[in-house]
């Protein structure tokens, strides 16, 4: 199996990255963000782009859970709560339309 050298890996990549994990610690990484793990397998067999959006918004909300800082929490959880609403659902069915046409 090749190395992460052999991708042009610097150690520091190495290091802050996770290349280095322990079998252990990357059990335990993967356990900690498992939740992100459901919101891309949902998305993945979902077929209404609006409810992939709430997917989003979903994964999002919790991604910035798991930080200390409160702005992001903030932010995340109004901006998914105005989605959530009818006229979220109206805007982001626009956007798709518009980009369907630009196509």
């Amino acid at each position: 199996m090749p190395s992460s050298e052999q991708f042009g890996a610097s150690p520091a990549e190495i290091e802050q990255y996770g290349a280095n994990l322990s079998i252990w610690e990357a059990v335990k990484l993967l356990q900690r963000y498992a939740p992100l793990v459901g919101f891309a397998r949902d998305f993945a067999t979902t077929l209404d782009p609006y409810k992939k959006s709430l997917l989003v918004a979903d994964a999002c909300e919790w991604l910035a859970s798991q930080t200390n800082a409160q702005a992001d929490d903030q932010l995340v959880k109004l901006l998914a709560d105005v989605l959530k609403t009818p006229q979220g659902e109206a805007l982001v069915r626009w956007c798709l339309l518009q980009v369907e046409a630009a196509r």
